[in-house]
């Protein structure tokens, strides 16, 4: 079966191997920002959600460099791999870096090296509206993550393939929270709602609903709506709740929102099948590490189950600076208690903790990415 091999942003590299991994299901880890998958029309359907994809190539070929190799070496592999897999029409050659780039390879040379190699009577060059694009990707170190990242760097790779046309990049432009009618400096930002909608699914399960019990300025609503899933969204704080609907009004999209508080959540929507719970709780420094702060996440974990005990929950929790520099198995605070602590009261709600990683905020405070599937 042919693959896809996709790119990723350079933000936070482990989140966007486990967004693909939730989205697409078994993958091949290439490099911390490049990974394959199986080709499929459901993973092109998938991909359009993923928040952290830059790149998607087809019939894609891929070099691990355990010695030099000059400019012309690469694109002669590039030219003969061109040979049988560049349909006929015009093409252009994009190459770009990942991090520090490969020592001794010039983008700006491979890009006319392969175009004057692979150049045709059948496949002329175009610079301006090719109507195929072949992507080299020269795969180095990362020049200072920002995320700390499991995964260790085992050596430089290029990998090149044709932009695949059934994919499009999702443009955040005219969406930042501060451009919409109700801002408030809590909002969410627009690729990050989209990231967490993301990390709640699972391969093989269709997630139709996004249930947010704090909806807040209704970034996650929003995103959710422009993906055509059904969006359900409350808040305690009418205000909220009014600005939700005129932020909803803005981007064109439709979600049923509702003044309630965390406790009566299930009552209001019901048992349901086929959602995903994507919250952001309140957060602010006279909250998070209270024990209101913690009532309010562990109730709303109780009324997802009672909505769906099969769905799957996303959050973003707080927590300290340090867990940005300290071993992931570090018992760090979140939300005011040890990790462990909160492991133990999240799985008394019926739900399991697969995935925690730490997301810097600034320099007094982290988030903690965390998805729970049901411990059933």
């Amino acid at each position: 079966m042919q693959g896809l091999t996709l790119i990723g942003s350079g933000w936070h590299p482990y989140l966007f191997r486990a967004e693909i991994k939730a989205l697409t299901g078994p993958l091949e880890v290439i490099h911390p920002r490049v990974v394959y998958i199986p080709h499929t029309d459901s993973a092109i359907r998938r991909l359009s959600r993923a928040a952290l994809l830059d790149e998607v190539l087809s019939s894609a070929g891929r070099i691990w460099l355990h010695s030099s190799i000059t400019d012309g070496e690469l694109a002669q592999h590039i030219a003969e791999w061109a040979g049988s897999n560049l349909p006929e029409g015009s093409f252009a050659v994009r190459a770009r870096k990942l991090g520090t780039g490969i020592d001794g390879l010039s983008r700006s040379a491979i890009e006319a090296d392969v175009g004057a190699q692979v150049m045709s009577e059948a496949n002329p060059v175009d610079l301006e509206s090719p109507e195929h694009e072949i992507v080299v990707v020269l795969a180095g170190q990362d020049d200072g993550p920002i995320h700390r990242d499991s995964m260790n760097f085992i050596g430089p790779k290029v990998v090149w393939g044709l932009r695949e046309s059934a994919w499009q990049r999702e443009s955040y432009a005219g969406r930042a929270p501060t451009e919409r009618p109700f801002f408030r400096p809590v909002s969410l930002d627009a690729r990050q709602a989209r990231l967490l909608i993301s990390l709640a699914h699972r391969a093989g399960v269709e997630s139709a609903t996004v249930v947010d019990p704090f909806c807040g300025t209704g970034g996650i609503a929003i995103e959710a709506a422009l993906q055509g899933m059904e969006a359900l969204a409350s808040d305690l704080d009418g205000r909220m709740v009014e600005g939700t609907r005129q932020n909803l009004d803005w981007a064109g999209v439709s979600a049923s929102v509702e003044e309630c508080a965390v406790a009566d959540v299930a009552s209001v929507w019901g048992q349901r099948s086929g959602c995903v719970f994507v919250f952001d709780p309140p957060y602010g420094r006279s909250s998070w590490k209270s024990d209101d702060g913690l009532e309010l996440f562990l109730t709303a974990l109780s009324a997802a189950h009672q909505i769906d005990s099969n769905g799957a929950v996303c959050t973003m929790l707080p927590a300290g600076p340090e867990a940005l520099s300290q071993d992931p198995e570090h018992d760090y605070q979140v939300m005011g208690r040890p990790w462990s602590e909160l492991d133990g009261l999240i799985r008394e709600r019926g739900w399991v903790p697969v995935l925690r990683t730490p997301v810097k905020v600034h320099r007094s405070l982290a988030r903690m990415v965390v998805v729970c599937h049901p411990a059933d």
